[in-house]
């Protein structure tokens, strides 16, 4: 019987910097989510436009994607 090898975790052999930053950014996207959807937080005002939107959720999506195509 064959062992099945388990699908890596891209970053698990990233550096120390990388890890760290994944882990703020998932903190940062888990919290912004939680304030769109459980608090009367809008995704969007007149006065902000899109901003709570792009601060709470796409900027930390933003970066964990560019840390994404970093690791290849």
């Amino acid at each position: 019987m064959s062992r099945r090898s388990l699908p890596s975790f891209p970053l698990a052999d990233a550096s120390p910097f990388t890890q760290w930053v994944t882990a703020i950014g998932l903190c940062w996207l888990g919290v912004g989510l939680f304030a769109l959807v459980l608090t009367p937080l809008p995704a969007h005002t007149l006065e902000s436009g899109w901003s709570p939107m792009f601060w709470l959720v796409l900027a930390p999506a933003c970066a964990l994607f560019g840390l994404r195509l970093r690791a290849g």
